[in-house]
């Protein structure tokens, strides 16, 4: 990559069913998303917004996309960003017809190899720099995340790697080539958060094994004020992502205060950070771009509920004791699986 100045921060993220919506569940679902034009493909509710308002707020950051679509998408899926307005610093796509020729089959379809060796190959060549991640419930995208966040800060032994790759069907080539690269990284814990977009309506509580890195979400609303918790957006940033949600995406005043309780009720927000928010949200509201704005009403309303939640007293973090037992899960995953005959049936993480 061309030599740049150090980001002040890394956002990484999937592209299908994270920031573009995306059907693969069949072969037929497949055909159709290959022939998609540029013009033709939808954006998840959000995630343009969203990825902007960071850009915005952090200048130098890097923006990176690793995607399992096959590399032969490469000129739909830039035309794509280009009509967004997007540039992603870094765009690896999955090199499908080179698996299929080194036969190296279970590529093709899996994902933790792939985009585990891209991870690590990427956190090699860049600078370090707090990093926050976006991905789906469709796939392993928490699993990878994490397991990529605890391989960089040495929290996962050579051997233990080694197990989890076997476990996961990682192929020897790839495997070894993880292998290496987890050898020569620099350990720093730089994993500040793991956003999961539930496409598929996976039940939050499976996430939970991953620890509170991980936060599962159901709209970019609930990521905008994940990232106000940890410092990474200011809280006009997520007022201006909340304009574009009710103006652009059809979300209601209702929609998006119960996704702000929802957070709360999951303990993903502490007491000092739901103060800290109402306290921005009363020095008024900053002119976005495009001069979206918000009702007076949603604000007044969105400040009630954060100084009416829930008393000091009755809030307590979730404990835990990391990393998570990354070959428990994936056998978990597989007994689920294995368990259940039906074809539409999904594993812990969909």
């Amino acid at each position: 990559m061309p030599e740049q100045s150090v980001p002040t921060h890394i956002f990484r993220w999937d592209l299908d069913k994270t920031y573009l919506r995306t059907e693969f569940d069949t072969v037929r679902d497949l055909i159709k998303t290959a022939l998609q034009t540029a013009e033709e493909k939808v954006n998840v509710p959000g995630a343009v917004e969203l990825l902007r308002e960071l850009k915005h707020e952090h200048a130098d950051s890097l923006v990176t996309f690793i995607s399992g679509s096959p590399s032969q998408m490469r000129n739909t899926l830039e035309q794509k960003f280009q009509l967004d307005g997007i540039e992603p610093d870094i765009f690896v796509l999955k090199p499908t017809l080179r698996y299929i020729l080194s036969g190296q089959f279970g590529a093709v379809r899996g994902q933790v190899g792939f985009k585990l060796s891209t991870l690590l190959r990427l956190r090699a060549e860049t600078p370090l720099a707090p990093e926050t991640m976006f991905g789906d419930d469709a796939e392993q995208d928490a699993f990878i995340y994490s397991l990529y966040a605890d391989i960089a800060a040495d929290r996962v032994s050579r051997d233990t790697l080694r197990e989890i790759l076997i476990e996961a069907d990682v192929h020897d080539e790839m495997r070894r080539n993880i292998q290496a690269l987890a050898a020569t990284l620099e350990p720093k814990d730089t994993a500040r958060r793991i956003l999961i977009h539930l496409e598929e309506k996976t039940p939050p509580g499976r996430f939970l094994v991953f620890g509170p890195r991980v936060v599962p979400i159901v709209n970019y609303f609930q990521a905008a004020v994940v990232l106000f918790a940890d410092g990474t957006m200011g809280a006009q940033g997520v007022l201006r992502i909340a304009a574009a949600m009710m103006h652009r995406h059809g979300f209601g005043m209702l929609e998006l205060t119960n996704s702000f309780e929802d957070l709360m009720r999951r303990r993903h927000l502490s007491p000092d950070v739901i103060d800290r928010f109402a306290d921005g949200l009363e020095e008024g509201q900053a002119p976005a771009d495009d001069d979206l704005t918000l009702p007076q009403a949603f604000i007044d309303q969105l400040i009630r509920r954060a100084r009416s939640l829930a008393p000091r007293s009755r809030f307590e973090p979730r404990s835990w004791t990391g990393p998570p037992d990354y070959l428990e899960v994936l056998q978990s995953d597989r007994g689920l699986r294995e368990s259940v005959q039906e074809k539409s049936s999904k594993g812990l993480f969909s």
